[in-house]
């Protein structure tokens, strides 16, 4: 009887816990989680599995298109440019010691000189192509010289026009040096005289020949001068005509300067301008 009744309760127990196993882990499908349920953590203790990494597929090679065909043309060949050349400085013209001034410009070569008279009322200016003498004051003897060369036989011509006073005189200059020189002189009124002017012992002026003229043209004219130096032999000469030839044996200036120049007397102003001065041999 006891053996029967402790197998019935056993059997009873067994039943009772299946029971409640089978509560705590039902699920109602298709419902609500409990929302009062503390939700289990899992903490992973495990290293990460690396996620897979799908190899990249290599690129499609794309076909080249072979370029459109394009008939050669002609180019026409380009021409290298020219260089141009070095720039150089520009050439100084060289004096000269036979040429004609024509004083186009000041001449830096030629220098001048009152050797009587007052300076302060004579100008001596270039200008249109003229060398120009204009004085203001009686009894004054103004000169331009050119400095580049010494000579002793030589010939001078000038070409000069009468613009003021007719009591005037034009003056042509040869071997002017601290020796002295010779000059001729040709007055508005016709006349003419021919110098030698010595400095030592202030001998001065010496006139060597004077006299009269018909091919001077007188008044506001122009005129052509000329004077050569040769040896001991000074010569003048009015617009083409040998006017006089005189001979120096006593004073014998050795070389020097030529040189132009213009006078006053008893009138003024004098206004004489020279349009050229030309060197030569004699």
């Amino acid at each position: 009887m006891q053996s029967k009744s402790f197998k019935t309760l056993s059997a009873i127990l067994v039943v009772l816990v299946l029971s409640t196993l089978s509560c705590e882990f039902s699920f109602d499908l298709g419902g609500k989680k409990d929302a009062t349920a503390t939700p289990e953590i899992q903490e992973i203790t495990s290293a990460p599995v690396e996620p897979t990494v799908q190899p990249t597929p290599e690129p499609t090679e794309q076909a080249l298109v072979a370029p459109t065909s394009v008939p050669a043309t002609d180019v026409p060949a380009v021409a290298e440019p020219t260089q141009p050349p070095a720039p150089t400085d520009e050439p100084v013209a060289e004096s000269q010691p036979y040429y004609t001034e024509e004083f186009d410009v000041v001449p830096e070569n030629w220098y001048y000189d009152v050797l009587v008279g007052n300076e302060d009322k004579t100008d001596i200016s270039v200008a249109d192509s003229k060398l120009t003498f204009t004085i203001e004051d009686y009894d004054t003897y103004a000169y331009v010289f050119y400095e580049d060369y010494t000579y002793a036989d030589v010939y001078i011509e000038a070409s000069t026009v009468n613009r003021g006073s007719n009591d005037n005189m034009v003056t042509l200059v040869c071997r002017y040096s601290d020796t002295g020189f010779y000059e001729v002189n040709i007055t508005n009124g016709g006349l003419y005289d021919i110098y030698a002017y010595v400095e030592a012992m202030d001998i001065g002026y010496i006139r060597l020949y004077n006299g009269g003229s018909r091919n001077i043209n007188m008044g506001l004219k122009s005129n052509i001068f000329g004077m050569s130096c040769e040896g001991n032999e000074i010569s003048l000469y009015v617009n083409g005509v040998l006017e006089r030839t005189v001979e120096d044996n006593k004073y014998n200036m050795p070389e020097g300067l030529i040189g132009v120049g213009v006078s006053s007397f008893d009138a003024t102003p004098v206004i004489v301008s020279f349009d050229y001065v030309y060197i030569d041999v004699p």
